[in-house]
């Protein structure tokens, strides 16, 4: 049976695939396994059929007895970010947390992410405890007597401020004066919430796309270097601008866009923030976890320092789960989440974007900094997959043309990690492809030395791949 879950929670397009009807028996299998009086927390972000999701997932959730408290960023706004719910999880000591969302997806898909007490998400376990209660149907439900009101939080965004401004002592003071940062919610979760933590922080804050709307018209909810032009330009042209923000609609991800308007790879703000730690803080556990996608440089900076670099599959809960087993000081991937054991186990951007800020206010503006950082050349490439392959095509079945494509170009037997999708290590880089389990795209990812070398392997390897679909099914 093909399970509801993805890389990360349940995301659906809204009526083709689940409507309310689903959503309520996804809470009831959520509220089976959780089981009667368990404390569940419950948001949402700005998404246009968000509030119909959570009303069904509650209505799910006490019919199977739980206690659901709905989270409120403020009076003002409903919305809350992931990263708030997994620290108001960790803070009530729920026994879980749902955020109704669908990430950086397009407007026609919702879902949900769940969350343990510790902030971290629901393992892969867990969800397939969920998911065999869904697929039977064989819900616990509650007795007239047994189900409990519902209660409301209106001040999360509050609570989660303080724990970050606890640990990042505002107001910070930037040894050239005052800075200002141009902060792009892009109509999602963290349009209260970024703005505010900036100002306590004590910089000059432009927003722009800081108006919540599920659908949005500013501009496409992931903070690719495409879909946020406009802050890249505002940040480029605008001299008194030293920083810009950006978010994706749940406020998992954030990305950062230095004074020269260069979007930053995330595993590169990695790097940044490992360093810091090294040398700032004193790192205490010398390791980090990444996904296999990251750049090869984290190790080649890295170790010479004494810290190691575990590799995990992609998703912020394989890197949490690492990050738990081995004690490590901070995780993160090349999308932008980061993920801080010393707050809790989830993502959260917005503990990133304030020591960003922090370190900035130490060493100075951002691509000062990075400057001192070696890097290498990471290509992307993102390739949909034809509706009529999506729930057939296998790596596998590619890879002899893969292979037969790097030897054309000179790259002779490499080696072959299948931790997560295929990735072709090679002297000088690799090349990573790999099926999203969020989207239906062919994900593509090339490291090289030499960034022409790069983009070409990248470039006939797309090719290659783009004609095997053509041809397949």
């Amino acid at each position: 049976m093909k399970t509801i879950f993805g890389t990360c929670g349940v995301r659906k397009k809204f009526t083709e695939e689940f409507s309310g009807p689903q959503w309520l028996e996804i809470g009831m299998a959520i509220g089976t396994y959780l089981g009667k009086d368990s404390t569940v927390l419950i948001g949402r972000d700005t998404r246009q059929t968000a509030e119909l999701v959570q009303y069904a997932i509650i209505s799910g959730l006490i019919s199977c007895g739980c206690a659901v408290h709905v989270l409120h960023g403020s009076a003002e706004s409903p919305y809350v970010t992931t990263s708030t719910i997994a620290y108001a999880t960790k803070h009530f000591d729920a026994d879980a947390g749902i955020q109704v969302t669908a990430s950086h997806n397009t407007p026609e898909y919702i879902g949900i992410k769940i969350w343990q007490k510790s902030g971290m998400g629901f393992t892969p376990a867990q969800e397939k405890m969920i998911d065999g209660i869904f697929a039977s149907k064989k819900f616990r439900l509650a007795r007239w007597n047994e189900i409990l009101k519902v209660k409301t939080i209106l001040n999360a965004n509050s609570i989660h401020l303080s724990a970050i401004l606890d640990l990042v002592k505002p107001p910070l003071q930037f040894p050239d004066g005052n800075i200002t940062i141009a902060v792009d919610p892009g109509n999602g979760a963290a349009c209260e919430i970024a703005p505010r933590l900036l100002q306590k922080l004590g910089v000059n804050v432009v927003s722009i796309n800081a108006q919540p709307d599920g659908l949005f018209p500013g501009r496409y909810s992931e903070p690719t270097n495409d879909n946020i032009k406009t802050l890249i330009k505002m940040v480029k042209n605008d001299e008194d601008i030293h920083l810009g923000i950006a978010f994706d609609g749940d406020a998992d991800r954030v990305r950062f866009v230095d004074g020269m308007g260069r979007l930053i790879e995330g595993d590169r703000i990695l790097l940044l923030f490992t360093t810091f730690l090294a040398k700032q803080e004193k790192i205490r556990r010398p390791c980090i976890v990444t996904p296999v996608n990251s750049s090869s440089i984290l190790e080649k900076y890295l170790e010479p320092l004494g810290i190691s670099v575990s590799r995990t599959r992609i998703g912020d809960i394989n890197v949490a789960m690492r990050i738990q087993e081995l004690n490590a000081t901070i995780g993160g991937e090349i999308s932008g989440t980061y993920t801080w054991p010393q707050i809790h186990l989830g993502p959260d951007s917005l503990f990133s974007m304030a020591k960003l800020v922090e370190i900035i206010s130490r060493g100075g503006m951002l691509e000062v900094i990075l400057g001192e950082i070696p890097c290498f050349n990471l290509k992307h490439e993102n390739l949909e997959i034809p509706e009529h392959l999506q729930e057939q095509l296998t790596l596998d079945s590619m890879e002899g043309d893969i292979m037969e494509c790097l030897g054309q170009i000179g790259i002779e037997s490499p080696e072959i990690n299948r931790l997560d999708g295929m990735l072709f290590k090679f002297n000088g880089g690799f090349l990573l492809a790999r099926l999203s389990g969020t989207s239906p795209l062919l994900r593509l990812s090339c490291e090289n030395e030499d960034e022409n070398k790069a983009s070409e392997i990248l470039e006939r390897v797309s090719k290659v791949a783009k004609k095997w679909m053509m041809h397949s099914g």
